[in-house]
């Protein structure tokens, strides 16, 4: 059975403490955060509940007392661990999240690099496209060029030569007019020669 005499006293330290502690129930109330064993002024006045009970147990022989302080600080050790190990999570959470924004950003760094040397590719490959065309064109005009000075050059021989034919045609008809002329001019010579030469001869004969 439990000893009344031991009772009063741990009443009176769990009255006590009941005391302290409604201001810190009250502010975790206004701040929400009645649920949160975490929240450090709660943690704070559960750490100097350890320590009374443990304390006023040890003082007070009281073994019920002594393991509810025991108790406390065992729970107030679970709460410290688990948000040191939440902590350690949201670092390292966090330390992901900062590693992943920097992968993020060189690859947007590589993504615009390469965007961009794709980009000067491609103006390259069109300039020296254009320039090939360019160059096509300026070579198929210069054969057309040349082969229409060939045309003109191979035109302007044939006139030559139908030039020259004509004018030798012309020469050849013109000596032979000349030749005919001087034929013609013979034959009257020779003519009035014999007309002489007959007259001569009557003459000579009647006389």
């Amino acid at each position: 059975m439990t000893n009344p005499i031991r009772t009063l006293p741990r009443n009176a330290v769990k009255g006590y403490l009941g005391a302290l502690r409604l201001p810190i129930t009250a502010a975790q109330r206004a701040v929400r955060q009645q649920d949160n064993e975490a929240w450090p002024p709660a943690l704070a006045f559960q750490k100097l509940e350890a320590k009374v009970e443990s304390l006023a147990g040890f003082v007070l022989r009281d073994e019920e007392l002594s393991a509810a302080g025991v108790l406390r600080e065992a729970r107030i050790a679970e709460v410290e661990e688990a948000r040191t190990l939440r902590a350690a999570a949201d670092a390292e959470t966090a330390g992901a999240r900062r590693k992943q924004k920097r992968r993020d950003a060189e690859i947007d760094i590589q993504r615009g690099r390469a965007e961009r040397v794709a980009n000067e590719r491609k103006q390259t490959a069109k300039a020296e496209a254009e320039q090939k065309k360019r160059k096509a064109e300026q070579t198929a005009a210069r054969k057309e060029s040349a082969v229409r000075a060939q045309e003109a050059a191979q035109e302007a021989v044939i006139d030559r030569r139908e030039r020259a034919t004509k004018g030798e045609a012309l020469r050849a008809e013109s000596e032979a007019l000349d030749l005919t002329d001087a034929a013609v001019k013979a034959q009257d010579k020779v003519d009035l020669i014999e007309a002489t030469l007959e007259g001569n001869k009557e003459a000579r004969s009647s006389g």
